[in-house]
């Protein structure tokens, strides 16, 4: 292929061969190694909310693990059958939580520490950057959020009465977590909250919006008639992108921001043609600088990463390209290696 890529990139075909696109233009093998690593959890285990986390019931004891090894096994045991009873659980290097059942009790630990019951009804959502539990409880005027130290013991009450919607909407920006409140945009590292937006400012006065990370510390707030801001973690506005007209077209909601939160990908795709058209969008603008139009693009997809200043775009039918920023043409890299296609590419 044609030279000039910035670092090598990954290629494996439909039979299952591993490839690098190396920046020279070569295409080399890859051999076994790169495509080894634990890809599926022990027997009777499921992946958690945790870095490659899973969670299992053995013996009426309830057990995290990373790889093979049990990082933490609970004191008391449990009328658990399987992982499936557990209708929460998140582990860090703080702590161990869970709850059993729906509306069941939340037991906490401590890291290395014996669980206790902490409160029933609640669970456990993640674990935030400063060690503290993030819970969601269900009560009569609505859900409540709160933070739990490692130990259960309540630190305060994000919000109460909020909504489905507004529950939902939560997302991880970075090491904290945004959260919709009332008409409010907050930002938690786990210890201290601020406001960062109110939402009618920013055009959303209907239905609450939805927020996402999507890298570079940018979070974008997108309402269901598309209507998009993409705000800065102190909560000023990088861009509000112009939607494409609410019918016909699809996958305008899907952004990614490079490392360094200058550029946002985002792609619109006609869903009678397939055909997309991948946008750069930088701060202030409100419509993106078309940088490849393709065919066979997916709207439900996620099509997008970045390596530095250049993005890698994989379309439908296997091909992908990566785009330099600054203007230079796409380069396309091959959709087939000795006959194989090629079904996912990624950075190395």
């Amino acid at each position: 292929m044609q030279p000039g890529l910035p670092a090598a990139i990954r290629l494996v075909t439909s039979d299952k061969h591993r490839f690098f696109a190396l920046p020279s233009g070569w295409i080399q093998p890859a051999g076994e190694r790169f495509g080894s690593g634990q890809t599926r959890p022990p027997s009777g285990a499921v992946w958690v909310d945790g870095p490659r986390t899973w969670v299992r019931a053995a013996d009426g004891h309830v057990e995290f693990g990373q790889g093979r090894t049990v990082v933490w096994r609970s004191h008391g045991t449990y009328n658990i059958p399987t992982a499936d009873a557990l209708w929460s659980d998140a582990y860090s290097p703080a702590g161990a939580a869970f709850q059993i059942g729906r509306r069941g009790p939340l037991y906490v630990a401590p890291s290395g520490g014996a669980e206790r019951r902490v409160a029933r009804g609640e669970w456990a959502d993640g674990w935030t950057r400063s060690g503290t539990l993030l819970t969601l409880a269900k009560e009569a005027d609505g859900f409540a959020m709160r933070l739990r130290a490692a130990d259960g013991s309540l630190v305060r009450t994000l919000a109460t009465g909020l909504t489905t919607n507004e529950i939902d909407a939560r997302a991880d920006v970075g090491n904290n977590v945004l959260y919709l409140a009332h008409g409010t945009i907050w930002s938690t590292d786990g210890h201290d909250v601020r406001a960062l937006a109110n939402l009618s400012s920013l055009g959303f006065t209907s239905q609450p919006p939805s927020l996402y990370g999507i890298g570079g510390g940018l979070v974008e707030v997108l309402g269901r008639d598309w209507h998009d801001v993409i705000l800065r973690r102190d909560g000023s506005v990088f861009a509000e992108p112009t939607p494409p007209p609410v019918t016909g077209y699809a996958a305008f909601g899907v952004n990614v921001a490079n490392g360094s939160g200058t550029t946002v990908a985002y792609e619109i795709v006609n869903v009678s043609s397939s055909r997309a058209t991948v946008y750069l969008l930088r701060e202030g603008e409100t419509k993106g600088t078309p940088v490849l139009r393709v065919r066979h693009a997916n709207p439900c997809d996620f099509p997008f990463s970045w390596h530095g200043s250049w993005l890698l775009y994989r379309s439908l039918n296997g091909s992908s390209y990566a785009i330099p920023s600054d203007g230079r043409r796409p380069l396309r890299l091959p959709p087939r290696i000795d006959g194989a296609r090629v079904s996912s590419a990624r950075w190395a």
